[in-house]
């Protein structure tokens, strides 16, 4: 639940009335986020796979290995966790301001090259095991990691 003011007689109510969790205006957006993760972890309704596959893509996040066409890609920290988070949906268009903010943190999304440039060099390791052209930029709006199935 969303509050606009820290008041414990709000908070008590809403938590009375069955919210999970109550987060006070104004809130950091990725403390929102870990809040949401862990009532969906509680439910049972999330729980992040170990494994990611997307096509000939392969990561296995405990051990950070990435392979395309069972070839070992090696990644710098950045890269890898952008291949992540466009890996969680595949065929969805992120915007750039989500992944500046979700992979490196950014609060202040000013104009930066950083995204384009990694988002580049991931292409390029990804594309030299697979002929598939793996993160697809979406002109004025982002990236996703494949094109959609029609």
């Amino acid at each position: 639940m969303l509050g606009e003011h820290d008041d414990p007689v709000e908070r008590v109510r809403g938590l009375t009335r069955g919210a999970d969790d109550f987060v006070t205006r104004p809130f950091a957006y990725d403390e929102l986020l870990a809040r949401m993760r862990a009532v969906l972890r509680r439910s049972g309704a999330y729980a992040p796979s170990e494994r990611i596959e997307v096509g000939e893509i392969e990561i296995v996040q405990p051990s950070r290995i990435v392979r395309v066409t069972g070839e070992s890609v090696v990644l710098a920290a950045k890269e890898y966790e952008l291949l992540v988070a466009l890996a969680a949906e595949p065929e969805r268009v992120f915007t750039k301001e989500e992944l500046l903010r979700g992979v490196w943190g950014f609060r202040s999304l000013g104009r930066t090259r950083t995204l384009d440039s990694h988002a580049s060099r991931l292409r390029r390791k990804l594309s030299q095991h697979s002929a598939v052209e793996y993160v697809v930029n979406v002109w004025g709006v982002g990236y996703r990691l494949v094109q959609p199935t029609v």
